[in-house]
């Protein structure tokens, strides 16, 4: 890919023209890559403008154009056109995860591991080549963040985020420097896999080719899917796991499960098994474990794997906050960023020495002995332990890497320890150790991510073993309600909580659960004492707009309070003595108190059951330190939860061409307007909307039809226009009515 990458999609102006003939289309785009010139609208259906940029650029958004047009020419359906774009990615994230493998075992060629020798020179080996792999790794970090800034996508996470916050657009260059990282560091005995950092490849090649052929922004996040998918479908050679973890922890993630139709279900197929095709082309008929088959367990056995479905969800959730732990640690660390990788891998290489270099790398082998039965259970129980602390240095100190290698390593492990205690207690009767290691795999990771549906068809896909399936099905859905016990959320979630990051379907909850009430309280200019006269009261509650006006007393705690509407009325009616104090105007019943810990979730619902206007904000003492007002709550809980989310809508011209897809920003909302008698018989062009108010115009309907916005036509009463703009804008225009 060049440097010169296209920009991501960008809205359309759905008012503007199109061409509706594809070659025509064509020709034009090829007139402008010969030329060097873009011109100012090139679009089909299903592409966006050229972006404006250097010469390099321009020719390459133009190539691609040129290609995706004529494609799109030729298919002239939406949906066979997508099957076309998810097989192009498939191919591509395929390829990407055979060159990862490649360059992580010349990696592990390239870095010396003596066996033999002595025992210093091996030492020194052990500890001293993970510490140059994490300087590499730490030097990609600098270089990284010097061309993404903050927006390297390397993992799991931070592709959900990317969906998330910019519409799955991630830089190649991302997935350039993830590959080499990760090579560097398992290579050199980083304790993490591949399996992450091949999703967040394959989600930056459904990015890059989206923009390249310039989609739009669903079908933009649909290749970015299906590149998650072909990603690990090649890392496996197992395209239903692919597709199932993209789902579920992906989409899943990143969109709370809300996946859409098929046109979201079969991109991600045909990715994950063109990618699995590819894969299987470059590296031939290769699996990640090689597996025996076992018998269906016996009845007493279901025992056995029901306590190690509960060891599983504990072990797991401790594994989670093991990475996030030393994550937070490494990040108050005072020190540069690219020396950080390097201090972690030291941690490793000194485990290595000290107790057993079977903690280093991603730990093929020793799953391997695992699964055949060949793994001691005194070394199992020890390199449980220190795989989660190995994999907590690796992840947490900043290398290139992901979890899911190292939780499939400790649920090996777990399950040897639970078979040979269910061969001591069963004896013969007990099925091999290797089909508890089996099992243990899936919960582990079943615990960590909250997701076990994906550990289920990924282990059964490998083995095609139906006597594994009950115990495994059963032991991930446990481990998952233990988990969750533990843990509220899943692994991949924790680590964007850590980032800061607010996902757009939680953050209606999440913002209002982590603000709290002293964030948005008012010092109480205003109160009144239990002695306070009549004429003090009215004072007090024209100066707080008839609202409620609190009453303390000599040490400031809250007595109860006057409502300044139903004090007028009571005045009115002649019920209120001239005489009367604020000891006798004042309500004491339904006295709603507010602390300033209090979240702001808490201080809605109490708003909501008293049915106040403001509320007291008291110490411990219940004196009185503070007011929030109802406006201030809801103003708050508008600007960072609707005001901060984007959103994608489809947008019907009427005309028989292909919908346009609209992007709204932050901040803009899509509203509708019922013309009345004031605009009936007036043009959109008379009305000025977009020159006095700034909404624009998306949609045109009249009773069940949906007609062409044409801003000459006249208006007729009970017409619906769908605009988009800011909600002043909106409420602007709906006051020209």
């Amino acid at each position: 890919m060049p440097s010169g990458e296209p920009a991501g999609p960008e809205a359309p102006n759905p008012t503007e023209s199109r061409s509706g003939d594809g070659t025509a289309a064509s020709v034009t785009a090829a007139q402008s890559l010969m030329s060097g010139r873009v011109p100012d609208v090139q679009r089909t259906g299903f592409f966006k403008p050229l972006p404006a940029g250097g010469r390099l650029a321009r020719l390459w958004a133009a190539l691609g154009l040129v290609l995706g047009r004529r494609l799109a020419t030729v298919v002239r359906d939406d949906h066979l056109f997508l099957i076309a774009m998810a097989a192009v990615v498939g191919i591509t994230s395929g390829a990407t995860a055979g060159l990862l493998l490649w360059w992580i075992e010349l990696s592990i060629k390239l870095f010396p591991r003596p066996e033999e020798g002595p025992a210093a020179l091996r030492w020194s080996v052990l500890i001293l080549v993970p510490v140059i792999g994490g300087l590499v790794a730490g030097g990609l970090r600098i270089v990284a963040s010097r061309l993404e800034g903050k927006g390297l996508v390397a993992g799991v996470p931070a592709v959900i985020e990317a969906i998330d916050r910019r519409h799955g657009n991630i830089h190649g260059r991302s997935g350039l420097v993830t590959g080499l990282g990760t090579g560097v560091t398992i290579g050199s005995g980083g304790s993490c896999g591949h399996e992450g950092p091949s999703v967040a490849i394959g989600a930056a090649v459904g990015s890059v080719v989206a923009r390249f052929f310039g989609l739009r922004m669903r079908r933009h996040l649909a290749m970015v899917g299906a590149g998650c998918a072909g990603g690990l479908a090649a890392a496996f050679n197992a395209p239903l796991a692919g597709v199932i973890f993209t789902v579920e922890l992906v989409f899943g993630g990143a969109i709370g499960g809300n996946v859409g139709t098929m046109s979201v279900f079969i991109p991600l197929i045909v990715a994950a098994v063109t990618g699995t095709f590819t894969s299987y082309a470059i590296r031939g008929d290769q699996t990640a474990f090689s597996l025996a088959s076992h018998d269906v367990p016996a009845v007493p056995e279901i025992g056995v794997y029901v306590a190690m479905a509960l060891f599983a969800g504990v072990i797991g959730s401790m594994m989670s906050r093991a990475v996030l732990v030393s994550q937070a640690r490494f990040d108050t660390l005072r020190l540069p960023l690219w020396l950080k990788p390097a201090l972690g891998a030291l941690g490793v290489g000194l485990l290595a020495a000290v107790f057993s270099n079977q903690v280093l790398g991603a730990g093929h082998g020793t799953v391997h002995e695992a699964l055949h039965g060949q793994l001691a259970w005194q070394l199992a129980a020890v390199l449980l332990v220190l795989k989660i602390v190995a994999t907590a240095l690796t992840v947490g100190s900043g290398g290139f890497g992901g979890v899911f290698m190292p939780s499939l390593y400790v649920g090996a492990c777990l399950g040897t320890l639970m078979g040979t205690l269910a061969g001591v207690a069963l004896g013969p009767a007990a099925q091999d150790t290797g089909a508890y290691a089996l099992v243990g795999m899936g919960a582990i990771f079943a615990a960590m991510m909250h997701a076990p549906l994906t550990p289920i068809v990924m282990i059964f896909e490998l083995t095609r073993d139906w006597g594994i399936i009950l115990p495994l099905m059963l032991c991930c859905i446990l481990s998952v309600v233990v988990a969750r016990r533990v843990n509220a959320t899943s692994f991949y979630k924790m680590v964007l909580s850590h980032r800061g990051v607010i996902l757009s379907h939680e953050a209606e909850g999440e913002v209002m659960k982590r603000g709290l009430v002293r964030e948005l309280m008012l010092r109480p200019d205003r109160v009144l004492t239990e002695a306070a006269t009549l004429e003090e009261i009215r004072h007090a509650a024209l100066e707080a707009e008839l609202r409620s006006v609190f009453v303390v007393d000599a040490e400031g705690a809250v007595l109860g309070f006057i409502n300044g509407n139903q004090l007028a009325r009571h005045m009115l009616d002649g019920t209120v003595q001239p005489e009367s104090s604020a000891r006798d105007l004042m309500g004491q019943r339904h006295l709603t108190l507010l602390y300033p810990t209090d979240t702001l979730a808490g201080a809605m619902l109490a708003f909501a059951r008293s049915g106040q206007e403001v509320l007291p904000v008291v110490d411990a003492d219940r004196r009185l330190v503070g007011l929030l007002r109802r406006g201030d709550l809801l103003s708050h809980y508008s600007d960072k939860v609707l005001g901060e989310q984007e959103s994608v809508v489809q947008v019907h011209q009427g005309t028989g061409e292909p919908d346009q897809e609209v992007g709204l920003g932050k901040g803009l909302i899509l509203d509708r307007l019922v013309v009345g008698r004031a605009w009936a018989g007036r043009t959109i062009s008379e009305l000025e909307l977009r020159l006095r108010t700034g909404v624009l115009v998306l949609e045109w309907c009249r009773g069940d039809d949906v007609i062409a916005v044409d801003p000459r036509k006249p208006l007729r009463e009970g017409d619906t226009l769908a605009v988009c703009g800011t909600r002043e804008q909106i409420l602007a225009a709906r006051s020209l009515r």
